[in-house]
């Protein structure tokens, strides 16, 4: 699938998403609304029920049809002309608001006028709730009327919501677990297509990489067999060498790949001393990089903070890590190959500085450069060998001290990488 479809299924898939999310939001909100619109229906009809049964017991034929007002979302009053009888008021109450299915906590007051103050309150509970711990509203005390009426009180209101509600919350729920599979299946596909492509550039990169050197060793091996080489001992030397180079270089890239394959499973085995960092790097510039650097019209520089510099670590992996930054130095480096190597030293460990004058790195491919098998992109040129590999390499190792490592880079401006190594 190309990526411009690929993309286009994306764009749906979330447009999909986002009209799902909202319509599910706005029926909720619908939902909501019903169901206070039915309680209030509800408990309207249940306290004209019981207005109607205490002004039949007291044979009092006042209208009922306005008795009942809701004051606010929890809180009903019932205006009564008559006495009111708590015990029978309380018994009626609860039958009737059974029959409505309205099954949760509420209280029961009653106020006479006479008085102007509550008479009676009760707090009626079909959970654990302990009633000193559920004040009374506000309105209460705002609430004085001229006539006697008694009021019920609802505080666990959005508790009751939410349970007849409950349908609606989890068919929510599933609807949020689907939207993470759905997102969690595209992350993957997109991290299926990423590994498909990596692998892809890694073969590509990797026949480049053995193409040449294998070509190398067949001329040079058809070359060994004609019988008159051996008249020309200067000649076979040349080739048996060149074979031996050849065979050498491709030891060191199945190493690696065999290497950085093992490091993607289990962390790389350190044998660290202690070791003086001067004498390490004008090893690694004298016998492998300044001659070939030099072959190029270049030059490198390194300036030690002090030749007493000593560092924690592993000798042949330091070795790995800054051949690697040298070795993508010189390679990327289409003019003269100018490298300058510093190190500082502070309490916490040393840093080394490796900065060179190459084709720099753009931004966007700066964050991937570390990443396995990135390598930036040039098309179907293949100018530069490598599997990219080498920076992924130098990553794990710096962290497997404990350091760290960072890049600058601006293109045509070259790149300086910062290698940190704290001390034992």
């Amino acid at each position: 699938m190309s990526n411009k479809s690929l993309r286009i299924i994306v764009v749906l898939a979330v447009l999909c998403t986002a009209w799902v999310i909202v319509n599910q939001f706005f029926w909720i909100k619908k939902a909501v609304e019903l169901e206070k619109n039915i309680f209030n229906s509800n408990v309207t009809i249940a306290l004209k029920n019981v207005a109607v049964q205490l002004l039949k017991m007291n044979k009092n034929n006042s209208p009922v049809d306005s008795i009942v007002s809701k004051v606010e979302d929890k809180y009903y009053t019932v205006q009564i002309n008559d006495k009111i009888d708590t015990v029978v008021l309380k018994h009626i109450l609860k039958r009737e608001l059974l029959a409505q299915q309205i099954k949760t906590d509420y209280t029961i007051s009653v106020f006479d006028c006479e008085n102007s103050n509550m008479i009676y309150t009760e707090y009626i509970s079909y959970s654990n709730t302990d009633p000193s711990d559920m004040p009374l509203p506000s309105v209460y005390s705002k609430n004085k009327k001229s006539n006697n009426y008694f009021s019920v009180y609802f505080p666990h209101l959005k508790d009751f919501l939410t349970r007849e509600m409950a349908t609606w919350i989890v068919s929510s729920l599933v609807l949020v677990l689907f939207l993470f599979i759905l997102s969690y299946t595209i992350f993957i596909i997109f991290r299926q297509k990423r590994l498909s492509e990596i692998q892809k550039d890694f073969v590509n990169n990797m026949t480049h990489e053995f193409k040449t050197p294998l070509a190398t060793i067949k001329i040079s091996s058809e070359v060994l067999k004609n019988p008159n080489i051996i008249q020309n001992p200067e000649r076979l030397l040349n080739y048996a060498t060149i074979i031996s180079n050849e065979t050498i270089h491709l030891t060191h890239q199945v190493e690696r790949v065999l290497q950085m394959a093992k490091s993607g499973k289990d962390s790389i085995q350190l044998n660290k001393e202690e070791f003086s960092l001067s004498p390490l790097l004008q090893e690694i510039i004298d016998k492998t990089y300044k001659p070939l650097i030099r072959s190029r019209g270049g030059d490198i520089v390194v300036q030690m903070s002090s030749e007493e510099t000593k560092i924690y670590a592993d000798r042949l992996h330091m070795k790995n890590v800054i051949g690697n930054i040298l070795d993508n130095a010189i390679k990327y480096c289409t003019d003269t190959p100018n490298i300058q190597i510093r190190t500082t030293e502070n309490k916490d460990g040393v840093n080394i500085f490796i900065k060179d004058n190459g084709i720099g790195i753009s931004k966007e491919n700066l964050k991937n450069i570390f990443n396995k098998f990135y390598r930036i992109p040039t098309g179907n040129l293949h100018d530069v060998k490598g599997f990219g590999l080498g920076l992924n390499y130098v990553k794990i190792i710096c962290r497997q001290h404990g350091g760290d490592i960072k890049v600058t880079s601006e293109l045509d401006k070259g790149s300086e990488f910062c290698i940190f190594i704290p001390k034992k």
